[in-house]
């Protein structure tokens, strides 16, 4: 993702890949897995062979676009789309409903949203949308029968990881057709924050024609191998490129939409109604992070995710431009409390959990590691948020609460329930054999590798052996992050391919302890989105993590609660909450760090950056 940096999910490197999707609400699965670069074809801030026409009568040539991305993408279908790198592509060819600027305002795509009193939110679609593929205009009631038939069903037959952003205590959220081209949404209770939340959000639509063919029978496989959902053929002329070619492990491309429906509208800038300037957007695979830097060096990408121990390499170039950005992802060190980890007995113990978030330097990680471009986290929220509360979050692995001894310590002491226990030094099994935990990454960054060394050798201080394995991104989603029920008969409930049911029977294909590069949005903006990361049902819940608080209640008060110093005094108790509960190790937020071809103007050096990604541009053009 899960990628600007809002609602994404993101990779290896605690940054965020670039996309705004509603759908990213979980996994951050961008940065440097999903921005590496390779040698890519065409130019850089240069311009194309002559031949490409602007269509829309300027004549004017323009450049290519090509990004550089360590990982491929997994599917088209937004329905199951999770990750940044795969999201990334979709949203070339579909804008969605409505973005948010850097000072949180509503920038209408394809729709506006309003209301009056904060309850009834009423979503009114532009009048020249038009699907492709035959599909006639985009309607309200494609709208209303995707939301009913699709993200509200029950079962969640098509794998909508978002389906719980749609209920409220567990029910729908009634959705009503009220014209052709507009539709509204009751809320149970005033929410005043509901249209900054991913739920409409940058939220996709499919034509009611496409997901009619496979709702009678719940085919989520059939879904997923339309070719008109595989091409993004229905896209028609609701995003500023169009789908050309995709070459699964190595390169996407789109070009100019030359009908995309914002050069028609009299209610954006004067710069959105010639957007995209590029003739065409390519994003290039290569996992290795020198391969993607020189190709940036060279002019071969317009741009890609720098790692942080890379940045002095770049500074001071004349053709190339680094930029850092606030982001809302954080990196964590995941435990595995399913059945199927080595070590799950005690991982589910929060004492246990809390022991060993002594073990980790957090500060040594930060400073040394990702050379000062973070911050220590300690919490599911970053500092620079107003919901963030510095006197309810406990603080581990840093100062005093940094303390191998300590560590120990309280290993000793917790693993009683479990059948580990200390033999001398070491960490044993009920056998006496030395305990050894799997500690999965996820390739493609420098960082992310040198990150798992550390854990490694601070658990060997504390009788925990390491053994380190790096995979591919989507050899890691699909082999370790994924999980189905191995029980009997149906489970008795699934939240989607992250959460297929209780930890004790819905296991992932290959067993692992840790997990280590697979960034989490934390939603500075609309908090309570996080809570699919709290619930045992939560829709990314692939850890198996089941709460000792009652997060849901707390996330319901949040929600609904009107007055903001009520809601902050809410979500300072949550934060406190998670931070006494660890259910991950909680290590750092960091930035995103993007070299651009220099000639690039537009990104500008914000939180949310990439909400006006369409207007910008080469300065030349």
């Amino acid at each position: 993702m899960p990628s600007g940096t809002d609602p994404a999910a993101g990779g290896p490197s605690g940054r965020a890949g670039r996309s705004r999707r509603s759908f990213l609400t979980l996994l951050g699965l961008g940065g440097v897995t999903s921005l590496a670069g390779c040698n890519a074809p065409g130019s850089v801030g240069g311009t194309t062979d002559g031949s490409a026409d602007a269509g829309d009568g300027s004549g004017l040539e323009r450049p290519q676009y090509v990004e550089g991305t360590a990982t491929g993408a997994q599917t088209l279908n937004f329905l199951s789309v999770d990750d940044t790198p795969s999201a990334n592509r979709v949203e070339l060819a579909l804008d969605g409903a409505y973005a948010i600027t850097p000072e949180q305002e509503i920038f209408p795509l394809w729709a506006d949203i309003s209301t009056d009193e904060g309850r009834v939110y009423t979503v009114e679609l532009r009048e020249n949308l038009e699907w492709g593929a035959g599909h006639g205009r985009m309607t309200a009631e494609d709208w209303v029968y995707m939301i009913t038939e699709v993200f509200q069903a029950d079962p969640n037959w098509a794998g909508f990881p978002n389906a719980s952003d749609w209920r409220r205590g567990g029910e729908p959220i009634p959705v009503e057709k009220t014209g052709t081209r507009s539709f509204e949404i009751r809320l149970p209770s005033v929410d005043p924050a509901f249209p900054l939340r991913p739920i409409m959000w940058g939220a996709f639509c499919m034509p009611k024609g496409i997901i009619e063919r496979y709702r009678p029978d719940e085919d989520q496989e059939g879904l997923q191998r339309d070719e008109e959902v595989q091409t993004l053929a229905y896209a028609g002329n609701l995003g500023p490129y169009r789908f050309e070619r995709w070459d699964r492990e190595s390169a996407f491309v789109a070009v100019r939409n030359d009908d995309y429906y914002l050069r028609e509208a009299d209610d954006v800038p004067e710069e959105w109604r010639g957007a995209p300037y590029f003739d065409s957007y390519s994003y290039e695979v290569v996992p290795e992070e020198s391969s993607r830097l020189s190709a940036l060096r060279s002019g071969e990408l317009t741009a890609a995710d720098v790692p942080e121990t890379r940045v002095e390499q770049l500074e001071g170039l004349d053709d190339v431009d680094v930029r850092v950005f606030p982001q809302a992802y954080m990196t964590s060190l995941i435990y595995n409390q399913r059945a199927n980890g080595s070590f799950y007995e005690a991982f589910r113990e929060p004492a246990v959990r809390r022991a060993l978030a002594h073990a980790v330097d957090k500060r040594s990680i930060v400073d040394d590691v990702l050379r000062g471009y973070a911050t220590v986290a300690h919490t599911f929220q970053p500092t620079f948020s107003k919901w963030y509360a510095d006197d309810e979050v406990t603080e581990y692995g840093v100062g005093d609460a940094y303390s191998h001894e300590r560590a120990r310590e309280l290993l000793a002491s917790n693993l009683g329930p479990t059948p580990y226990r200390y033999d001398g030094d070491r960490v044993v099994d009920e056998a006496g054999e030395q305990v050894t935990l799997d500690l999965i990454f996820a390739q493609g960054s420098q960082a992310v590798e040198t990150t798992a060394q550390v854990v490694a050798q601070e658990y060997d201080a504390i009788g925990l052996d390491v053994e380190l394995s790096g995979k591919q991104y989507g050899t890691l989603v699909e082999h370790h992050l994924y999980n189905s029920w191995q029980g009997d008969g149906e489970p008795p409930w699934e939240a989607g391919p992250y959460n297929g049911g209780p930890r004790e029977e819905s296991v992932s294909q290959e067993p692992w302890d840790l997990v280590l590069g697979v960034t989490f949005n934390t939603y500075p903006r609309t908090p309570s989105a996080i809570r699919g990361f709290t619930a045992e049902r939560g829709g990314i819940n692939f850890y198996g993590y089941v709460p000792e608080t009652d997060f849901a209640s707390l996330f319901e008060t949040a929600t609904s609660t009107v007055e903001e110093e009520a809601r902050r005094e809410t979500f300072a108790e949550i934060f406190g909450a998670l931070s006494e509960e660890q259910p991950f190790n909680f290590l750092n937020m960091g930035v995103e760090i993007v070299g651009y071809d220099s000639a690039v103007a537009g990104p500008e050096e914000v939180f949310g950056y990439t909400w006006d990604k369409n207007t910008w541009r080469l300065g030349s053009s």
